[in-house]
């Protein structure tokens, strides 16, 4: 039998909207940097950057940003990283929550 909390975050990700789904991307990479786990920490950078949309400006700064945390990453500056990501992290869960979109739209 599946671990019911697994099962739980399974559903949990599967029903989010796309950017709870970055919130979560965010906490995770946040957890990452206090544990200092380069390596997840740059797995999870490199999601958030699969996932830009290059319509948008923004995209192309949000890039930058997660290369040079990266780039951190590898140098182990955790605390650095966290106060870049923390803050936008808040952003788009209050963007979430204030302006919340159904799965699949």
């Amino acid at each position: 039998m599946k671990n019911p909390h697994l099962k739980y975050q399974q559903q949990t990700v599967m029903n989010a909207s796309p950017m709870k789904i970055v919130v979560k991307l965010y906490d995770l990479a946040i957890q990452a940097s206090w544990r200092e786990d380069d390596k997840r920490l740059r797995e999870i950078l490199s999601t958030l950057i699969k996932g830009l949309n290059f319509d948008y400006e923004i995209s192309g700064q949000l890039f930058s940003l997660y290369q040079y945390c990266q780039e951190l990453s590898r140098k182990g500056e955790y605390q650095e990283i966290r106060e870049l990501l923390e803050p936008l992290r808040d952003a788009w869960e209050q963007a979430a929550n204030t302006h919340p979109v159904a799965v699949g739209q």
